[in-house]
Formats: C-alpha cells, structure tokens, sequence
C-alpha cells in the first residue's frame, strides 16, 4: 500500500538521510486500515525547511520532502514547551509517531510550521515569519504615502486539491489562472497521472509546476515540465528532452 501510494502521491520524493526508528512507529507501520488518511494540514513559513506535503491517520504523520532537501529538526509542542520528537524513513517520507495537533521544523535560521486545520496553536509555539530586511524607522515624510497605499497583495498560491482528479486538470488550471497555454495536446505521456491528496504551493507557476512534476520521479512514468518563450507549457516523459521547436505555436505538439 505504501508503495502504490508513493507512485501517485502528489509532491517531490524525499532523497535525504533520517533519524533513527522509532520501536512504535515500525511496530505499527501496517496497521493502518486503507482510506484513513487526513489531508487537512497546513504549511506555513519559510519553503528551506516545509515539507511539501503532510497527512496522517490520527496515529502517525508523514512528511514528504523534496529530492535533496535535508531533514530539519522536528519539534512537537506540550505543556512544558518545543521538545525533538525522533522520526522513521520510509521513503518517499518521513514519519512522526504519535496524534500531533502541530510540528515546527528548524533548520538553521529557517523555521516552518504544520498544523492541522483548525487546530489551536500550542502555547510556546514560534512566530512564524518570513525573511527580510530589518524596518526602517520611518520619516515624519513617509509616513502619510505609507498609510495611503494600498497593501500589497499576498504572493499567489498554488492549491492541487479536488475537484481536479488528474494531475493534467490540475496543470491545466493553473495554466489558465497564470495566463499560460497548456490543452490537451501538451501532455506528452499515454496515461493521467491520478491526483492524490491536496497541498498548496507557494512561488511562481514555473516553480509551482516543478514540485508538481517532481513526484512523478519515482513512479512508473515520470515526467517533466517544458516551458516555452510563447508561455506555452507541455509535460513529457522525464527521459525525453524537451524540444523548444515544438510548441512554437499554442496548437502545435
């Protein structure tokens, strides 16, 4: 089962070293009966250290990295505060023992949060913030253009979730919604490629697209994205080269 899950899962395989086995977490790692996942989490903070993606069966959670993304350190939250919980690989995931509401990972100045939905968050828990610049102090003459602007608008998302049921329909989507061309004639393999799950990925629509892909690397068809100066996306078999002749025109295959 955990192998035919990790042929379609949705996101990048984990290619990195783990900590050691947890006795309860090998014990039990098939009891767990079939169609018993969650998916209902949440990522925030910086992308160095978040998984890309998190569900769990009220027993255990998994955890899929990106290929070469290093493990960070992964801390459940409690009465006394931040403490290491250990984890078990099984690729393509990483796998905490025990019904945590949250998880924080560290890894160097990085930090990011899973949290299941609607779950409060645990006394102690750390902001999580992304990176930046230090403020500047503002002059008497910037503060009155700084109240009149507008906020800005948050930086896109890119959610793979039902009602899509394929990879394609969920490429297909996105594709509109970032004004790029991707029809039916753009997706080069004999097979959908099924979606499992949902996540939600931050970045633009190359990067975004990518870690899609990505999970397709150790699957029975692996497959990859070309994108073209015309905005024109087509997805290939990982084997072949992408073509920049091919999609000179939207139609053209």
């Amino acid at each position: 089962m955990v192998r035919s899950l990790s042929i379609v899962c949705l996101l990048a395989v984990l290619q990195a070293c783990a900590g050691p086995r947890p006795a309860a977490v090998a014990a039990a790692w098939d009891e767990a009966p079939a169609g018993q996942y969650r998916f209902d989490w949440q990522l925030s903070g910086d992308p160095a250290v978040a998984p890309l993606q998190v569900f769990d069966d009220a027993r255990r959670i998994w955890l899929q990295f990106a290929p070469g993304q290093p493990i960070p350190a992964i801390f459940a939250h409690g009465a006394g505060g931040e403490r290491p919980v250990p984890y078990l690989r099984r690729d393509p995931y990483i796998v905490v023992d025990g019904a945590w509401p949250a998880l924080s990972l560290r890894g160097g100045r990085y930090v990011a949060r899973i949290q299941r939905s609607g779950a409060p968050i645990p006394a102690g828990a750390p902001v999580v913030r992304a990176e930046g610049p230090a403020p500047v102090p503002a002059t008497p003459s910037a503060v009155a253009p700084a109240e009149a602007a507008e906020a800005a608008p948050p930086a896109p998302r890119f959610r793979a979730a039902p009602p899509d049921l394929t990879l394609r329909a969920v490429l297909a989507r996105w594709a509109r919604a970032a004004g790029w061309t991707f029809e039916a004639e753009h997706w080069a393999l004999d097979v959908d490629i099924p979606l499992a799950g949902k996540a939600e990925l931050p970045g633009d629509f190359k990067t975004a697209v990518r870690a899609l892909l990505a999970a397709t690397e150790l699957s029975e068809r692996p497959a990859q994205p070309c994108f073209y100066a015309n905005r024109v996306l087509r997805v290939v078999p990982l084997a072949q080269a992408c073509d920049r002749t091919r999609a000179a025109a939207p139609g053209l295959t």
